[in-house]
């Protein structure tokens, strides 16, 4: 057989130009890609931008570097307290501690820190006051204190009673308080409440304990559902900050 005759064929079909036209295409795409790539830090062309990414990442936030929560205890009175009227009770009012929201008959969202502690225990102790009758108290006690069996056990107490509004005058006002301890998940605060007394001054140091959660402090119901479980009687002040409305 015969070898082809290329002699007579066009010059862009035969085998030589072929090569030769894949050749150049070759050189123009490596030098277009070459063209395309950024330059590196070690470009000796002349000190241009770089554009490349990095070589190292930032690194991440560092979660350890937030700030902690306030555990200091005042031992001065609350600087931007003011008194409010509870029925024939005084309860402290804070721009910075709290309550946040306030209802006819319930008050919430208190400030993660000590002072907002010292206003939710002197808040809500005034709130679950019997005296003051169901519209206060039962909110209160259902929503603002721990679940726990002391807690249903001085709701079945207060509902078993059939004793009406106290007399404004029998009725003790905050007249101080201690931290017996705190941390950012629990504090537990002696609120000091003066008797009405026509004679030497007595007062009830009530031991209230308050938890965080969800959110807010919310009250431990006292033992067996009993106040008395955590009240002790005193004449003496010392060691308590007097606080209470003037």
């Amino acid at each position: 057989m015969s070898q082809p005759d290329f002699t007579q064929r066009p010059p862009w079909t035969r085998p030589g130009f072929i090569a030769a036209a894949a050749l150049v295409v070759l050189i123009l795409a490596a030098g277009l890609l070459v063209a395309l790539l950024p330059k590196g830090d070690d470009d000796r062309g002349g000190g241009g931008t770089t554009t490349g990414t990095p070589a190292t990442a930032p690194a991440p936030a560092d979660s350890s570097t937030e700030q902690k929560l306030p555990t200091a205890v005042p031992t001065s009175p609350p600087a931007d307290v003011r008194w409010e009227l509870v029925g024939a009770s005084a309860v402290p009012v804070s721009a910075t501690a709290g309550p946040k929201r306030i209802t006819e008959t319930t008050a919430s969202g208190y400030a993660h820190t000590p002072e907002g502690a010292l206003v939710a225990a002197a808040q809500l102790m005034t709130r679950a006051s019997h005296t003051l009758g169901p519209a206060y108290w039962q909110p209160t006690i259902e929503s603002q204190f721990v679940p726990s069996a002391d807690r249903d056990r001085l709701v079945a107490e207060y509902r078993a009673s059939d004793s009406g509004p106290a007399d404004p005058g029998s009725l003790s006002q905050i007249a101080g308080f201690t931290y017996q301890s705190y941390t950012p998940d629990t504090a537990v605060i002696g609120l000091v409440l003066r008797a009405p007394s026509a004679g030497t001054p007595r007062y009830h140091v009530l031991s209230l304990t308050l938890l965080w959660r969800d959110g807010d402090w919310r009250m431990q119901a006292p033992p067996g559902g009993a106040w008395i479980s955590i009240n002790r009687v005193t004449s003496d002040l010392a060691g308590v900050v007097e606080w209470g409305p003037r």
